[in-house]
């Protein structure tokens, strides 16, 4: 993230995104979750079932790489990464603000009076250690999905979303990140998502086309990813280094 401000990451698994934050961010980093809190611990949780369930051997048998030693029981290996860990749970309950913002009104209404030193997570030990060129950062799970379908939907909603993120940023010197969700077997990449159209302006309809079941938008439309660009630069996470797209 010290090379720029402000990125538009690849999707991620909610378990990728947050070992991710876990491994890169600094307090007071702050995560904003665009759904309800009960959608999203129930994704990861099917994400955390879905990880276990293909740590084991077709036989039913845990299955260990051979470079890993554990003197843990047996009953450990092939537990999610998340769950096997408790410092990851301490870190995340302790030192990471993680909020859920599940309209674009609770979202925009929430940055314009956010304020760190109004946070409920204390501070790290004075011996915490971490990089000398570390940054805060808001981060934003599932920023346009939660745009989606509605009548902010569009350049103009977007793009009122993405300058109130931009403008916090600013004022507090944090940087900021956008990640989409993404199942473990998903339909589009993330080019594809750069180049979906929306309309210009909120509010704008559907008509249905002629030749297709699906429905285009009624006037002038522009890509995602031409929004998103005014201010974002688009970048894989590494997640993906790790990820054939097959499920894998």
């Amino acid at each position: 993230m010290a090379s720029a401000s402000f990125l538009f990451l690849s999707p991620a698994l909610p378990s990728e995104l947050l070992t991710y934050i876990l491994n890169h961010d600094t307090y007071p980093t702050t995560l904003i979750i665009c759904s309800t809190r009960a959608d999203f611990i129930s994704s990861l949780a099917d994400d955390a079932r879905s990880e276990t369930a293909q740590a084991r051997s077709p036989t039913g048998h845990v299955a260990v790489s051979p470079d890993v030693q554990s003197d843990k029981p047996a009953r450990g290996v092939g537990q999610h990464r998340l769950l096997s860990s408790p410092l990851y749970q301490v870190a995340t309950s302790r030192h990471i603000r993680v909020v859920y913002v599940p309209t674009v009104t609770h979202l925009r209404s929430y940055l314009s009076v956010f304020s760190p030193e109004e946070s409920p997570i204390p501070a790290p030990p004075a011996n915490f250690q971490s990089s000398p060129d570390e940054c805060p950062r808001i981060i934003l799970f599932g920023f346009l999905d939660m745009h989606r379908d509605t009548s902010e939907w569009s350049a103009q909603g977007l793009a009122n979303s993405l300058s109130a993120v931009v403008e916090l940023a600013y004022r507090l010197s944090w940087q900021a990140a956008i990640i989409e969700p993404r199942n473990r077997n998903p339909s589009s990449t993330f080019e594809d998502m750069l180049k979906e159209h929306v309309p210009f302006l909120s509010g704008g309809g559907r008509r249905l086309a002629l030749d297709s079941d699906e429905g285009g938008w009624i006037g002038r439309t522009v890509e995602v990813g031409r929004v998103m660009k005014r201010w974002f630069r688009f970048e894989h996470g590494q997640w993906d280094a790790n990820y054939s797209g097959d499920g894998t």
